[in-house]
């Protein structure tokens, strides 16, 4: 009879639109790595995207605005950020472009406008928090970008020869040589965000990659409270290699 067919095509859909329910997923890294996964992972509607972006980045425009300026390095946050635009493209045009040197005291050529943008918005908002969202609107990204921590640190390593090496510059070149690592910390000590905790109880899946191993993952699960936050998270962990 024709009641029951239609009670069967309702049930139908309902099954469906659960089965079709917005994925939250989480995605750890940094570097080069993390973007380009976002860049693909945002076509897909489904995805509720979040970076979880490590923060111990000593290198290049970011470095010299940590040091200068005393704020949280913002290459990685930035070229999250950028991923997750609206208009790519135009933003990383603007965002990505260096600021001539007009003078040899100038302290503000050489960085990206979006370095300067974001590490600006931080020091007069005082939150980087509020200056990564602060940014995440003027973009219209397509997700959220979370500082794994918001405090001050360096990644150190230990080789086999019992030398130690202090920065993630460093402790790349190192790597890169082909120095055997004995050990990895961060100095000093450093906790996860409060606000990273509870954003990744709330995640149905967490990718971890690609990237490179020793300064742009394992420093994340250096931070105090990430490992357990993640042991809490109820859905799976995904480890992406990297192609080399």
């Amino acid at each position: 009879s024709p009641k029951p067919k239609a009670q069967s095509l309702k049930t139908q859909t309902l099954q469906l639109r659960v089965h079709l329910r917005e994925v939250n997923v989480g995605c750890v890294g940094g570097g080069t790595g993390l973007p380009s996964l976002l860049g693909g992972l945002k076509a897909n509607p489904w995805l509720k995207l979040n970076a979880v972006v490590t923060m111990f980045d000593s290198g290049g425009s970011s470095g010299q605005l940590r040091d200068q300026l005393g704020v949280l390095p913002p290459g990685d946050v930035l070229k999250c950020a950028l991923a997750l635009a609206r208009n790519e493209r135009e933003a990383r045009g603007v965002l990505l472009a260096r600021l001539p040197a007009l003078d040899p005291r100038d302290r503000l050529g050489g960085h990206t406008g979006g370095n300067l943008l974001l590490s600006m918005m931080e020091r007069y908002s005082g939150d980087f928090l509020d200056a990564i969202d602060a940014l995440r609107a003027l973009l219209g990204c397509r997700g959220r970008v979370w500082p794994v921590s918001v405090q001050q640190a360096s990644v150190c390593a230990e080789y086999g020869d019992g030398s130690v090496t202090r920065s993630e510059v460093e402790v790349d070149a190192g790597q890169s040589s082909g120095r055997l690592v004995r050990r990895i910390w961060l100095e000093p000590p450093v906790a996860i965000h409060p606000a990273v905790a509870k954003a990744i109880a709330e995640f149905n899946a967490v990718t971890i990659g690609p990237g490179s191993f020793y300064t742009s993952l394992m420093p994340i699960f250096l931070v105090r409270g990430v490992p357990e936050a993640l042991a809490n998270m109820k859905g799976p962990v995904i480890l992406i290699a990297n192609l080399l």
